[in-house]
């Protein structure tokens, strides 16, 4: 029987927590997690109906990667990269020529331990790849928390410092050379008729800069921190210009690849389109141990294996994260599950569209397959925390809207929120039922009437 109370004090006094000041930690104890709920050390149970960190896309533990595990277990510990295991080339085939069949842009995939070391994989690979200093980034984006990937202009591992919670706090020296944002892309909503005006700002910049010292452009199809859908125009419009101007297109596919959106990835929602690079994670497993990954186009790919690449982590391609890739992948194969995502994904919209309807306080509903982003008005239709996506995370973030919905919605037995003050993140994991859906959005019904009352 675990003695929560003294879990709770070594927890308080050893571990080194992020997100919270040590002032404002809240002991939330998880017991288990099992299928689509996470259960409290206090009993309380919750239904995940924002697979955490819109990362748990199979529900938790699900059998055929756990079984995965169990069964490479009997064979392999750790096997480091300068030797093959079976599952590291099982992993590599399912995503090369299954996942991706019928596509002729893929070449190669490398594992590795975190989407963050997947993403800084890929910006030094095409900057190895053009000889160029230079990557472009969207504002409001999200790609990871070490020195290189926190140099993009998102959240970026800023310091609120606990004498001032007023003040924002950047690493010293950004923003560094080598890193420049764009204008994040218009919502899927605007208005637009051509150009897309952060498209001509981007192309702006582009010329400022000088294509010849810019090395890609790194994306997301669907924001994850930043919870933003963007114009269906925009990728198209943003390949073409990279294109046009002779630099890589990195998609970061952490968050929605793997059928997030509807699709294998969310680059394949705009026909005619593929990456150069493509950042991966999160779902290629359903997170059930870290993972992240690079699939580099045919030319990029021959380029580094042609040359001696002298770069390694100690878990590249470890046998028991590429074990739980080839248990999750070919369960999703032989299942169907994009089919699943998007038929549950139209009912979850079809109820969104009714609540946006009935709730003053709901200003846009965006997104696709099962990750929709709700974002929260005042009642002058503007976002209630002013800074809202450009947020420093000041104050006291208790009232902040998201947290104001999570606090109610955990009352009705489901975990729902979101991390930019004004945005919710409604994303259930593949393996969400139509009962659970019901009860997913009963609480969000219950939630956005407290934003209501406080805000429109």
């Amino acid at each position: 029987m675990t003695d929560w109370t003294e879990i709770e004090r070594w927890d308080r006094t050893y571990y080194l927590h992020n997100v919270q000041a040590q002032a404002d930690y809240s002991f939330l104890a998880v017991d288990r997690a099992d299928g689509n709920y996470i259960q409290l050390a206090d009993g309380t149970r919750l239904l995940d109906f924002q697979s955490q960190l819109v990362s748990d896309s199979m529900g938790h533990r699900h059998p055929a990667a756990v079984a995965a595990v169990e069964r490479a277990m009997a064979r392999y510990g750790h096997v480091f990269f300068g030797m093959a295991n079976e599952y590291r080339a099982r992993a590599a085939k399912l995503v090369i020529e299954d996942v991706l069949a019928g596509e002729d842009w893929p070449g190669r995939l490398r594992v590795f331990a975190s989407g963050t070391e997947a993403a800084e994989s890929a910006m030094t690979m095409a900057k190895l790849y053009t000889g160029r200093p230079v990557i472009l980034t969207q504002a409001h984006s999200f790609h990871g928390s070490t020195m290189g990937a926190t140099w993009l202009r998102g959240y970026r591992n800023c310091l609120n410092p606990a004498d001032d919670p007023d003040r924002v706090v950047d690493a010293p020296g950004f923003p560094s050379a080598g890193y420049i944002p764009i204008p994040p892309p218009e919502p899927i909503d605007a208005a637009v008729d051509g150009t897309l005006p952060s498209i001509a700002a981007t192309e702006a910049i582009v010329r400022a800069v000088g294509p010849e010292n810019i090395a890609a452009v790194i994306t997301e199809p669907m924001f994850g921190a930043g919870g933003l859908m963007p114009h269906d125009d925009y990728y198209p419009a943003l390949r073409e210009l990279s294109k046009r101007h002779g630099f890589l297109w990195i998609d970061d596919e952490v968050l929605c690849g793997f059928g997030r959106l509807g699709e294998w990835f969310g680059y394949q929602r705009h026909p005619g389109i593929a990456p150069d690079l493509m950042v991966v994670g999160k779902g290629i497993n359903g997170s059930l141990l870290p993972s992240g990954g690079v699939v580099a186009s045919k030319p990029v790919a021959e380029y580094f294996d042609r040359a001696r690449w002298w770069s390694g982590s100690t878990w590249d391609g470890h046998p028991l994260i590429c074990a739980s890739i080839v248990g999750n992948l070919e369960y999703m194969l032989e299942h169907d599950t994009l089919g699943r995502v998007r038929e549950k994904g139209e009912r979850v919209l079809a109820e969104l569209t009714r609540l946006a309807g009935r709730h003053p306080c709901v200003g846009r509903v965006g997104g696709a397959g099962l990750y929709y982003a709700v974002d929260l008005v005042n009642a002058d239709g503007e976002p209630i925390v002013p800074e809202d996506r450009y947020t420093g995370f000041t104050g006291d973030p208790a009232r902040h809207p998201n947290n104001l919905i999570a606090a109610e919605c955990a009352r009705h037995g489901v975990l729902l929120g979101g991390f930019v003050p004004n945005t919710i993140k409604v994303a259930p994991p593949f393996t969400i039922s139509d009962e659970e859906i019901d009860k997913g959005l009963s609480a969000l019904d219950a939630a956005l009437t407290v934003v209501d009352r406080a805000h429109a």
